[in-house]
């Protein structure tokens, strides 16, 4: 098998799956959100932990200043350049949102389809969808200071829970829209992040085969509640798993993607770190328009006493805070890196010789 400067086609095979595995992670995140759960606080609770996943990824803000810093630039400097591509990241946000809201606007994305939504809705009150039981919904109807339904039938089944969202649905289809969008905005955003991640471990593997494959493990545990954040608009916008899990693996393909860059990079071309300072400050800069304009306002509207939101927005930045501290140490000693890559070169090379 064929390669390229040097590196033989086998490795350059296994960092490339090992980046495709990554960002399938984000798939396991999207079915995660399919999981039935009996409870009107569900939607609130992943809206919130979306927002503290985006929030904490925004440490890449104080990355961009140490890509712009190795690029040569001074610290004041490199920081200038790192908060402009952070706020230059809004407009390019706003451009998304329009571009989300005429995608939705123009019938890409219709009401229920005939599977079954999700077992735990969004409040009735609100006029927006009803995916849950009419008892989690009475609850959240008295939150609201509407009357709650009489409920005769205490077992509320799957059926009923889909038939009761699609009036809901049609009765007020903006605000399912408007989670739609939101989905729509994080896949795009989860996709412009997820390119310089699966370029850095394609890259990490070519540099150091042991510190490429702990960094496409870590990225995987990073890429999961990504996954979730992706999902969660859609699904309980439209209660179509498929279009659920189509967002959410279009997002994950930025990954491979990355990869792609990663090999002309090997292959003979080149990024600099000033590239690399102004994606992730850009990155960063639309995570936060997403976390402050759509997942926390939205999160709070259907949590208006605050049971979930706040607790749960900080359980999504532990999460993610959890994933970075492991990227981080995922780099071995350069000793054990030495003979954990001579070890693999040996197996790598046999791998080749038997074939």
């Amino acid at each position: 098998m064929g390669g390229c400067s040097g590196v033989s086609g086998h490795r350059l095979g296994i960092a490339f799956s090992a980046v495709i595995g990554a960002g399938l992670a984000s798939v396991i995140g999207a079915l995660l959100v399919f999981v039935p759960v009996k409870t009107d606080l569900v939607l609130p609770a992943s809206l919130s932990f979306a927002a503290g996943v985006m929030l904490f990824v925004d440490i890449y803000a104080g990355k961009a200043v140490g890509h712009f810093e190795e690029a040569g630039y001074s610290t004041a400097t490199a920081f200038t350049f790192a908060s402009l591509s952070f706020l230059g990241g809004f407009p390019i946000s706003w451009v998304l949102d329009k571009i989300a809201e005429r995608f939705v606007a123009h019938g890409h994305f219709h009401g229920p389809t005939e599977e079954p939504l999700p077992s735990f809705p969004n409040p009735a009150a609100d006029s927006t969808l009803q995916v849950t039981s009419q008892e989690a919904s009475s609850h959240v109807a008295v939150a609201f200071g509407d009357q709650p339904a009489e409920s005769s039938d205490p077992e509320t089944t799957d059926e009923d829970r889909s038939a009761s969202a699609k009036m809901e649905y049609h009765k007020d289809p903006e605000r399912a829209k408007r989670l739609v969008r939101m989905g729509l905005l994080a896949a795009l955003a989860m996709g412009l992040h997820n390119m310089p991640e699966g370029l850095v471990t394609f890259v990490g593997y070519m540099d150091s085969i042991r510190s490429g494959l702990t960094t496409a493990i870590a990225i995987a545990i990073h890429n999961i509640p990504e996954g979730m954040v992706v999902a969660t608009g859609v699904y309980y916008g439209t209660g179509n798993r498929k279009k659920a899990l189509l967002w959410s693996s279009i997002s994950a393909i930025a990954e491979p993607m990355g990869a792609l860059v990663g090999l002309a990079v090997v292959c003979g071309g080149s990024l600099t770190n000033t590239v690399f300072g102004i994606m992730f400050g850009l990155v960063a800069g639309i995570m936060v328009y997403i976390s402050l304009k759509e997942l926390l306002p939205s999160s709070r509207s259907f949590d208006p006493h605050d049971r979930v939101s706040t607790i749960w927005l900080v359980v999504g930045m532990a999460v993610m805070c959890a994933s970075l501290i492991a990227i981080n140490y995922s780099q071995p000693p350069p000793e054990e890196e030495a003979v954990a890559g001579a070890i693999l070169e040996e197996l790598l090379a046999g791998t080749s010789g038997g074939n």
